[in-house]
């Protein structure tokens, strides 16, 4: 990447960041837009421009973005800009690991931030996630003890609502439901509270999934127009997730399924790795998790990104 220094960025920093977490899809045709200027030339804003673009392609699960995106960052041109945002940078990589099914390198991205993490919300942010792998590891309970640690006192909004949803979820996963289905009420208040409305709007469908866990279909035909209120702000994979639980919905009140019934429900192909968890739980009411489960693992071997994306900071990799 050429060194030349633009004293202004063609890309208005704001509306990508408005773009980035509520239209992801738009911010990386922004990004794909600008892209050979943003090679050819650096700005001060530069840096900052990928790490939205990291998190955009992220939402949306587009991991050849996602890779080259990671690579710029680590260019020679842009060391000084992100020097001291080290953090957020492996984080957010390990986020992507995480939502690709690859729970290893999402671990091992998550520790090295670790060592860059020097204040209490940044040891809390790391350690959520860290909690998270537990739980799709097959460990929610060692993931429970890791969140219930954190003190939130003083932790922003944004920290808060990661914690509360990472709370929701594992409680979910421990069948503890009057806490997950707390925890998630408090995550949707601080997503409104930030104006983070497709979060806001994603974390819905986690309300969903107790609403079925615990039979409480009047709870779930009350919450289903929200889930989809905003259907742009809605990812082909929430979307997919969603009509899974139409499905399961529809199923839930029989006392047995037919062979075609079952197969429908087991057509997990096109759900994404981190709706998987919430699946399997769900079909061990018909007696399905096994198979659910069988096949969340074959889909974990297909590795979507590259190993250690984060090496250029974390020497141990």
């Amino acid at each position: 990447m050429a060194t030349s220094v633009s004293a202004t960025c063609t890309v208005p920093i704001e509306p990508l960041k408005l773009q980035a977490y509520n239209h992801p899809q738009q911010a990386i045709q922004t990004y794909l837009d600008h892209k050979e200027s943003l090679q050819q030339k650096t700005c001060p804003d530069t840096a900052l421009i990928y790490r939205y673009i990291l998190m955009a392609a992220t939402r949306v699960q587009n991991w050849p973005i996602v890779e080259e995106v990671a690579q710029a960052l680590q260019s020679v041109s842009l060391a000084l800009d992100v020097e001291g945002k080290e953090l957020n940078i492996i984080n957010n990589i390990g986020v992507a690991y995480r939502k690709a099914g690859q729970t290893d390198d999402a671990l091992a991205h998550y520790r090295c931030a670790l060592t860059y993490a020097k204040t209490h919300d940044t040891r809390a942010l790391i350690k959520i996630n860290i909690a998270i792998v537990h739980r799709n590891a097959g460990q929610p309970a060692v993931g429970f003890r890791l969140l219930e640690g954190i003190e939130e006192g003083f932790l922003p909004s944004v920290i808060l609502a990661g914690l509360h949803v990472a709370r929701g979820n594992t409680a979910l996963q421990i069948k503890r439901y009057d806490e997950a289905k707390y925890a998630y009420q408090q995550a949707h208040n601080h997503y409104i509270a930030m104006k983070d409305n497709r979060n806001a709007q994603a974390v819905v469908a986690n309300m969903l999934v107790v609403a079925l866990a615990t039979n409480d279909l009047n709870t779930y035909d009350q919450l289903r127009p929200i889930s989809t209120l905003s259907p742009d702000l809605l990812s082909d994979h929430g979307q997919r997730f969603i009509q899974w639980l139409d499905t399961f919905r529809s199923y839930s009140s029989a006392k047995s399924l037919s062979q075609k019934q079952q197969q429908k429900l087991q057509a997990t192909e096109t759900i994404a790795a981190d709706y998987l968890e919430f699946v399997a739980l769900l079909s061990s009411r018909f007696g399905l998790n096994q198979d659910v489960t069988r096949q969340t693992h074959r889909k974990s071997h297909n590795l979507p990104l590259s190993g250690a994306l984060a090496k250029y900071w974390c020497g141990s990799m």
